[in-house]
């Protein structure tokens, strides 16, 4: 699989609603910026949001900017790192289909 050489997204942004442990920006941050490597065009930007979207719901919004295309996700879950986990998962299966 050819790929447009950068191994981690340079600029990832995640933004934490306020109830949600900090040490989730680390994780969301070490699982989203290694996609580039998926990417068939230059990744240089990626925003990541997780918010509670009930009493035991994590819900996690991501968009990379793959050379101006938007891949877009979203998960929820009862934890910030199984949310973050789906997020990566469809975001790796979508940038893996955007090479055919």
């Amino acid at each position: 699989m050819k790929h447009a050489g950068a191994t981690e997204i340079g600029n990832v942004v995640v933004e934490l609603d306020g109830r949600i442990a900090a040490k989730a920006r680390q994780y969301a941050h070490d699982k989203i910026s290694p996609l580039a490597r998926y990417a068939p065009k230059p990744t240089e930007f990626a925003h990541v949001r997780l918010t509670t979207s009930g009493p035991r719901t994590i819900t996690v919004h991501a968009n990379l900017d793959v050379n101006g295309t938007p891949v877009v996700a979203k998960a929820e879950a009862p934890t910030y790192e199984e949310a973050v986990d789906a997020v990566h998962d469809q975001l790796h299966g979508r940038l893996l289909r955007m090479h055919n």
